[in-house]
C-alpha cells in the first residue's frame, strides 16, 4: 500500500508540478503527516522534491525533472515508448497522446519504428474501415451483425459476438460467437461483406481452444518443382528449409498441408511456372481442370 501511495504522490508531482499536502492527504485518505514522511522516503530514494510557501504554495518538483532512471532504465523506457508506438499499427484512438506524455515523462522521445497497413492494394479506406469497426466490437463487446461469404460461395446473414482477432498465415481473421448457427466460430475477414453493430454482448464469452486433433484434416506431402522465375514468390509462401535448390536453378519444395478442395486452386495461381511431382492425386485433378479451362478458352 505504501508502495502504491508513493507511486501515486510522484505520479501527481510530474503531472501538476505544484500541488499541497492537504490535497494529497484528501485524496488518498491519509493525514497530512503520513504525506511528510512519505515526501522525505521521496527524497531519500533520490526525486528532488521541495516545498514553497504563500497562496499557490506545496509541494514541487525541481523544474525540468523527469523520471529518468528513478524508475526505469533507459532500456524499460525505450521498450515502453516502442510498445506504446505499436499502437499506430492498430490506429487506436489517443495512441499519440499516450506517446507524447510518456516522452515527456521520460525526458526522451523515439523515432517510430513501425508502420503496419491492414489494407489490401488500392483498397485502403474499405479495408482500414472494415478493420476498425471489427476491433471496435471486439474491443466494446458489440454484437455485430455481417453478410458473410463461406468458403462455398454462400452468403448469409450472421449475428456474432466478437470475441477476439487473429492473424494467422498472412490473413485477419475474427474468433466470434455466431448467435445464427449457435456455436463459435472462425470468420475470414475478407470474406466479410458488410458489417454494422446492432447491440451489446450481455455476457463475455471464452473462445475455446481447440484439442490438438479436433477438425484437423489429415496432412499430405506434397512435392511442387518451381521454375528459376517463381523465386520471389517461393520464398514469399515457403520456409526456407523446404526449398532446395537445383543445379539447373528451379526450386524443389516439399510441403505438407491438409488436401482440400483449396490445394489445386492454389497451385495453379502459379500458372506454368510450377509442376506437381507428388501426390499422383494431384496432378490428375490438375490435369482434369485444365482439360476444363481449355475447353472455356477455346473461342
Amino acid at each position: 500500500m505504501k508502495e502504491s501511495r508513493l507511486f501515486f504522490i510522484l505520479y501527481h508531482l510530474v503531472a501538476n508540478r505544484t500541488v499541497t499536502a492537504g490535497q494529497l492527504a484528501d485524496k488518498l485518505d491519509v493525514s497530512v503527516r503520513t504525506i511528510y514522511r512519505d515526501v522525505e522516503r521521496l527524497c531519500e530514494a533520490g526525486i528532488p522534491v521541495y516545498t514553497t510557501s504563500g497562496r499557490q504554495g506545496g509541494l514541487a518538483l525541481v523544474e525540468g525533472y523527469t523520471l529518468d532512471s528513478v524508475l526505469f532504465s533507459s532500456e524499460e523506457k525505450r521498450t515502453i515508448l516502442a510498445s506504446l508506438q505499436s499502437l499506430d499499427a492498430t490506429q487506436e484512438p489517443g495512441h499519440e497522446a499516450v506517446v507524447e506524455k510518456l516522452s515527456a515523462l521520460f525526458g526522451d522521445q523515439e523515432d517510430s519504428w513501425l508502420e503496419v497497413d491492414f489494407s489490401g492494394w488500392g483498397s485502403r479506406e474499405l479495408d482500414n474501415r472494415k478493420f476498425n469497426m471489427v476491433r471496435d466490437a471486439v474491443i466494446n463487446h458489440r454484437v455485430l451483425e455481417i453478410e458473410y461469404c463461406n468458403s462455398k460461395g454462400e452468403q448469409d446473414i450472421r449475428i456474432l459476438e466478437p470475441l477476439q482477432m487473429l492473424y494467422k498465415a498472412r490473413a485477419w481473421y475474427l474468433k466470434a460467437y455466431c448467435r445464427t448457427n449457435g456455436g463459435f466460430r472462425l470468420f475470414k475477414l475478407s470474406r466479410i461483406l458488410s458489417a454494422k453493430a446492432v447491440g451489446r454482448q450481455v455476457e463475455k464469452k471464452c473462445y475455446p481452444a481447440p484439442s490438438p486433433t479436433e477438425h484437423e484434416a489429415p496432412y499430405t506431402t506434397f512435392v511442387l518443382r518451381f521454375s528459376a522465375v517463381m523465386v520471389y514468390r517461393v520464398y514469399d509462401e515457403f520456409d526456407a528449409t523446404s526449398v532446395q535448390k537445383e543445379k539447373d536453378g528451379t526450386l524443389l519444395v516439399t510441403t505438407c498441408w491438409p488436401y482440400d478442395s483449396w490445394v489445386a486452386g492454389y497451385v495453379l495461381s502459379f500458372g506454368p511456372s510450377v509442376t506437381v511431382v507428388e501426390p499422383q492425386c494431384l496432378r490428375d485433378e490438375i490435369h482434369e481442370m485444365a482439360k476444363k479451362l481449355c475447353e472455356l478458352y477455346k473461342t
